[in-house]
């Protein structure tokens, strides 16, 4: 059900390459052709997609010299496609904003330096010219990895569950679809730590911790997986507050999180152990997180929010397969910022804050689990 930190059910239409992660090929995909460096010279230009229209094949194409991988988003409109063995590729559905739906196919590829990921046949009649009559949609950039994969979020402000359970979903809980480093889209800088959530539109969505509302907008009505999709979107982001009062290291911090001691400081050196732990707490980053796909903003840039309290309502909004919540953590609030990974709080431990002898109980959801605010449910 779920491989690489993904539910493949979660991405209808949707065909995901990796050979980082899956050197073999995947059941749909024709072919990984390794390519000879001597055979192109400095000067060929090879384009990053190509169609073969002899063999009515699609191409991703990367013969970059300097050893960086391509990521490619390639979206197939209204267009018959046939993979390996000739297996039909199901088809997804993209709406945009004027409320116009269309069927297509998107390919996520991340592709190796000298590899050309053969995708599939295009499926057309000799008489169809491939790049005139066959619509398609890309985005081919660079592979912007993770500056640094490991980076957390250490103690306060410990985060509540996102998402409020309504009806049976109390006992249910929701479906993580992706988790930390999913392979469908949870790959690169700003998304790496992100997870997502399976869950009906309109369900409430709830302030993770006391904040102030530093981006909120709810225009968008675009859906499904069209590559145009990944630019447009709506979304709220919280910069959360600072603890200024003194902390201490859970034991269950010490196992998931980098010691306070050795969190860096404005200047990015090491705090110094001796320092204080109030001090300490001053100097911790800022946090900011972020709701996306969401469908109604309950709050605007400026407002105060209390953990707990009903922020707005999720959708399905943006580059979205399904219904889902899209959650994710920065350390500031910049378009490049990458992401830190975060744990949620369970409600269920009864941490208190003012009492140093209760620690929190904390927990980082995986694809393929069910979750509530008092973290994994244990009967599913």
């Amino acid at each position: 059900m779920s491989n690489h930190n993904f539910v493949s059910q979660a991405g209808p239409g949707c065909y995901v390459a990796r050979r980082d992660l899956t050197p073999s090929l995947p059941d749909w995909m024709l072919e990984w052709e390794d390519v000879d460096p001597s055979d192109f010279d400095a000067g060929d230009e090879v384009p990053e997609l190509a169609m073969d229209p002899d063999e009515k094949t699609l191409s991703v194409c990367n013969t970059r010299r300097d050893q960086q991988s391509l990521i490619a988003y390639i979206t197939v409109y209204n267009q018959p496609l046939r993979g390996r063995h000739g297996k039909r590729l199901e088809q997804g559905v993209s709406i945009n904003n004027q409320g116009v739906s269309r069927h297509c196919i998107t390919f996520i590829v991340l592709c190796p330096p000298m590899v050309f990921a053969h995708l599939c046949h295009v499926d057309v009649s000799d008489d169809v010219n491939l790049f005139t009559d066959v619509e398609i949609e890309s985005d081919v950039q660079v592979w912007n990895q993770h500056p640094n994969p490991s980076d957390h979020h250490m103690g306060a402000p410990y985060l509540g569950f996102p998402l409020q359970c309504q009806g049976d979903n109390d006992k249910d809980g929701f479906m993580c679809t992706q988790g930390v480093g999913g392979q469908l889209t949870h790959f690169f800088c700003g998304n790496l730590h992100a997870i997502d959530f399976r869950c009906p539109v309109g369900t409430p969505l709830l302030a993770v911790a006391d904040g102030e509302v530093v981006q909120a907008q709810d225009h968008n009505t675009l859906t499904g997986i069209a590559v145009t999709n990944l630019f447009e979107w709506n979304s709220i982001m919280l910069k959360l507050d600072t603890p200024t009062t003194p902390t201490t290291n859970s034991n269950n911090d010490s196992e998931n999180n980098i010691d306070a001691n050795d969190a860096s400081g404005k200047d990015g050196q090491k705090s110094n152990s001796t320092t204080n732990h109030h001090q300490e707490d001053e100097r911790r980053p800022s946090l900011y997180v972020e709701y996306v796909h969401i469908q109604k903003s309950f709050v605007k840039v400026g407002d105060r929010v209390t953990k707990g309290q009903v922020i707005g309502e999720s959708g399905s909004v943006g580059f979205s397969p399904e219904p889902h919540l899209h959650f994710a953590a920065y350390r500031s609030n910049d378009d490049t910022a990458p992401t830190v990974q975060v744990h949620f709080q369970s409600a269920f431990s009864g941490y208190s804050s003012n009492d140093s002898r209760n620690e929190p109980e904390l927990f980082l959801p995986r694809a393929g689990y069910y979750y509530n605010a008092n973290g994994q449910v244990k009967d599913i």
